[in-house]
């Protein structure tokens, strides 16, 4: 006898980084580079104004109910900060942030809104598995993947442009989600034109198939090259032209302000159709209600002291810089050892990862367990082919070793 319901019987807690995380835990000294978090000396960064702000905060603050779509104020500043982040779009149209708990509900909640079964995802052919948890396995959609990098290893606006126009269903919703989990890729000013473009041209050549452009936004601000440093937004809004498409904005300050575990996320369209508009975040509202009904006020009194702090925006500059220099020596590292003679590293610019992919004679899985267990290193096997290694979890010290011993570890499967 069974008590589930279909959707229980079929959902799944996947073998991914948090269980892979866990392993590696369970390794006497091995050094952790699998979980999306930035870490020094084996302990989260953070800000040193969030200790303060926490000891200042009043309870007859934090204690009450916040409203469903969180504390006004702090959607009026998340606004702006969008507006000074993205300073092309008409501020007319962009609607007021919505409080999530966490960029993921923000996705779990258009998903919703927006996608039932016979609908389509287009994402990436490397993607965080949690988009496929929710449009997939909860929602039924049928999930379309577009190899992200051509044989040259550049970013594949043909093959983009190829699954696209294969997309049969009248309803695809398309994630962006750059810097890109698990890549570390942020496309350049002319490439996220010419991805834009190829949308555009497909949402005139098909009115009557509506598309939901949804910007990922988690990783947003860690842009380490130049031509690179760019909002998906800034580029998507032109999209806002065609009846047939709506754009979203999902981001937070859980990578932006080092502050994971506080889960504070947003959801913010932009629509040219202020009543649309009205409607969508009366329904956006009504969704959060069913689920968190309110998000976390301590979190949100945090995060206003946050945003409106000189201190906390120095810390968070300092800590940018950090991964900042930690990528950069990363790259001088690789080249150094000259990994690429052994291994395919996937371009990667910004955020927290790089991606491997390995030669065809080594399965990755097999692989990072011989790294873990012998060379006391943890990273993350996505699948059979791909190893994603989080350098924000990685002081630079250690930067060179894990390289030098990955290639060890390759020469020797």
């Amino acid at each position: 006898m069974s008590f589930f319901s279909t959707l229980g019987q079929n959902l799944i807690l996947p073998k991914d980084v948090l269980i892979q995380s866990k392993e590696t835990a369970a390794v006497k000294g091995a050094v952790n580079a699998t979980i999306g978090i930035a870490t020094k000396n084996k302990k989260a960064i953070g800000l040193d104004k969030i200790d303060e702000i926490i000891s200042e905060i009043n309870k007859t603050e934090y204690l009450p109910y916040s409203p469903t779509s969180g504390l006004p104020k702090l959607r009026e500043l998340w606004k702006k900060k969008i507006l000074k982040d993205n300073n092309t779009l008409d501020e007319k149209y962009l609607s007021l942030p919505m409080v999530t708990t966490g960029i993921t509900q923000g996705i779990d909640t258009v998903a919703n809104l927006f996608s039932e079964k016979g609908d389509a995802l287009l994402l990436p052919n490397l993607f965080w598995q949690n988009y496929a948890q929710i449009y997939s396995v909860k929602l039924e959609n049928k999930i379309y993947r577009y190899t992200q990098f051509n044989n040259k290893n550049n970013f594949n606006l043909e093959n983009f442009e190829e699954i696209l126009y294969s997309i049969k269903e009248n309803k695809i919703s398309i994630i962006l989600n750059f810097p890109n989990n698990p890549t570390g890729y942020t496309p350049s000013i002319n490439e996220l034109y010419s991805l834009v473009n190829i949308i555009d041209s497909f949402a005139k050549k098909n009115p009557t198939k509506q598309l939901i452009i949804i910007s990922d936004d988690a990783y947003f601000g860690l842009f380490f090259e130049k031509n690179h440093k760019n909002s998906s937004l800034s580029f998507t809004a032109k999209l806002s032209d065609n009846e047939n498409c709506l754009v979203i904005k999902l981001d937070g300050i859980t990578k932006e302000f080092y502050s994971w575990g506080l889960r504070i996320g947003f959801i913010t369209y932009y629509t040219k159709d202020s009543n649309l508009k009205n409607i969508i975040l009366e329904k956006t509202q009504g969704y959060l209600r069913s689920t968190t009904s309110s998000p976390t006020n301590l979190s949100q009194q945090i995060a206003i002291r946050l945003l409106t702090s000189s201190a906390a925006i120095d810390q968070k500059i300092k800590n940018d810089k950090l991964i900042e220099e930690r990528y950069n020596i990363l790259k001088e590292t690789i080249a150094d050892q000259k990994l690429e003679n052994e291994v395919t590293i996937l371009p990667f610019n910004s955020g927290y990862f790089f991606t491997i992919k390995m030669p065809d004679n080594i399965n990755a899985h097999e692989f990072r367990l011989k790294f873990l267990h012998e060379y006391k290193y943890g990273v993350y096997s996505m699948d059979d082919r791909h190893i994603r290694i989080a350098f924000s979890c990685l002081d630079k010290e250690i930067i060179p070793d894990l390289i030098k011993k990955f290639k060890e570890c390759v020469i020797n499967f």
